[in-house]
Formats: structure tokens, C-alpha cells, sequence
């Protein structure tokens, strides 16, 4: 096998089911995310996510955003999911 086969990569923007939480707020949502799979290792890991689509009614305020057994920071400013570090994953 050639040494780029082994270094090989999958790229792919995805959708998959999340939960945000915060003191008082429990809501399913929507993440985009970017998913980098590595083939001849058997793992695939994020790079990128944000929220695509959340109930319109969640007030403004910090939220931790659970999907694929992950965790990150993110928050609603003005009416926008924004998030510190899209790269900042956590296994839950």
C-alpha cells in the first residue's frame, strides 16, 4: 500500500440530530457538521459543526450542544447560533 492510501481521508458536510441544553432549556436541534473519516483506521471524527436549525422560540444565552457523543460551547446572540471554537469537541 502507497503512503498517501494510508493517509487517506472522507470529508463530508453531514446533518445529524443534537440536544441543546442550558440551567433551564432542554431542546432537540439540527448540526451541520463537517465529518473526516479515515478509512484505513476505522475512525471518523468532526472538524467543524453549528447549530442548522433549533426552535425559534430559545431565548438568547449560553448552551452546550450535544450530538454524536460530543459536547461544545455555543450560544444564541441576537438571534444567531455562534460558537467560540467550532473545533472544540468534547466526548461526553
Amino acid at each position: 500500500m502507497s503512503s498517501p492510501e494510508v493517509n487517506s481521508s472522507i470529508r463530508e458536510s453531514v446533518l445529524v440530530s443534537g440536544t441543546l441544553r442550558a440551567s433551564t432549556v432542554l431542546a432537540s436541534c439540527i448540526v451541520r457538521a463537517i465529518k473526516v473519516t479515515l478509512p484505513n483506521l476505522e475512525t471518523a471524527e468532526y472538524v467543524k459543526a453549528d447549530v442548522a436549525l433549533a426552535p425559534p422560540h430559545m431565548p438568547d444565552g449560553n448552551y452546550e450542544l450535544h450530538f454524536e457523543g460530543r459536547m461544545m460551547k455555543v450560544r444564541k446572540s441576537d438571534g444567531v447560533w455562534l460558537s467560540d471554537d467550532s473545533r472544540a469537541f468534547r466526548a461526553n
